[in-house]
């Protein structure tokens, strides 16, 4: 691989004038600046983007650190936040902590280098310390701190009555919900307060079953769903995340019972999930372009000095009918 020394013999110039054109710091006649650009060609050389970066004080790098690259939501978020990074100039470095504390901790411990411009934290499974010492711009996603740290969320509130609407008038009188207790800190839980709220209200059954999302596989959930469901027979509506309420209907139509005739499935998030299974699922749509756009103006604004207009951020939710509900 050819160096900065490389290319400077080429163009029969010395190495600090081969940097000053990389990294823009003074100016350099044309005709040498040709002949520099010209031997990096011909060399194939490419540039250290991280020692420019450490050079210039910033890096060109932003970090997204996120549960699961598994996860539906999270890998089509990612995927879309690093499209338009990449449009802007910027490059994404992703992290997925796996659920793992300690594995976050040493992310953000290896981040407060000058390693990247800045983070968007997609996990908050830290103490609030381990966040507000951070000392490079962070966005969060669906965890508000309250201490001035920037946050994007979905508006879960509206998911709730949306979903206990739904079930209502699809008939349902003993439904269920799957979460995990360990994330109710985060915005995403009060989908689920609502909902139980709402349907109690309206005198049906609405039972919490804790499943956390980050241990199984499709496979694995749909042994859940058919045990959970022979041991609650009565039970004829769900609403769960998208890959967990696949695994639900799936398990359900097995059984025989009839969807959404005497089995309604609400599905959480709203990803391609939704749409390739046996039947296209009712689902809480979090809006993947909205989020990603709001983030990312955001931390731009902070990488730019600018203040934000609004500390939180809340984008709308979108009920999307399928089949699975009346």
């Amino acid at each position: 691989m050819a160096s900065i020394r490389d290319v400077a013999n080429k163009a029969n110039v010395a190495p600090c004038t081969v940097s000053r054109v990389l990294n823009g710091t003074a100016n350099v006649a044309p005709e040498t600046k040709q002949k520099i650009e010209m031997a990096m060609k011909e060399l194939n050389y490419i540039p250290n983007e991280l020692a420019r970066g450490m050079f210039k004080q910033r890096s060109g790098i932003i970090a997204m650190l996120i549960p699961s690259i598994r996860h539906p939501y999270f890998s089509n978020l990612a995927h879309y936040i690093e499209t338009r990074l990449y449009e802007n100039g910027y490059k994404l470095m992703l992290c997925s902590t796996d659920g793992q504390i300690e594995k976050e901790r040493e992310y953000i411990r290896i981040l407060q280098s000058n390693l990247v411009d800045g983070v968007i934290m997609g996990v908050s499974d830290l103490e609030d310390a381990a966040y507000l010492q951070f000392k490079k711009p962070m966005i969060m996603l669906d965890y508000d701190l309250k201490k001035g740290i920037p946050v994007v969320v979905s508006d879960h509130e509206k998911g709730g009555y949306l979903a206990a609407n739904t079930f209502i008038s699809s008939g349902c009188k003993n439904v269920i919900h799957i979460g995990d207790k360990e994330l109710s800190k985060v915005e995403s839980y009060k989908c689920h307060k609502v909902l139980e709220r709402e349907l109690e209200r309206a005198d049906i059954k609405c039972r919490f079953v804790e499943i956390k999302w980050n241990e199984f596989d499709f496979f694995g959930y749909l042994d859940i769903a058919a045990t959970i469901l022979e041991k609650y027979p009565d039970i004829d509506g769900v609403m769960a995340a998208d890959i967990q309420a696949s695994a639900f209907l799936k398990a359900a139509l097995t059984i025989g019972k009839k969807v959404p005739e005497d089995f309604a499935v609400i599905s959480i998030d709203g990803t391609y999930v939704t749409d390739i299974g046996l039947m296209n699922m009712t689902s809480l749509v979090q809006s993947i372009d909205q989020i990603g756009d709001a983030t990312i103006k955001m931390l731009f604004n902070l990488l730019a000095g600018k203040k934000i207009a609004k500390r939180k951020v809340v984008i709308d939710i979108k009920e999307k009918k399928g089949e699975t509900t009346k």
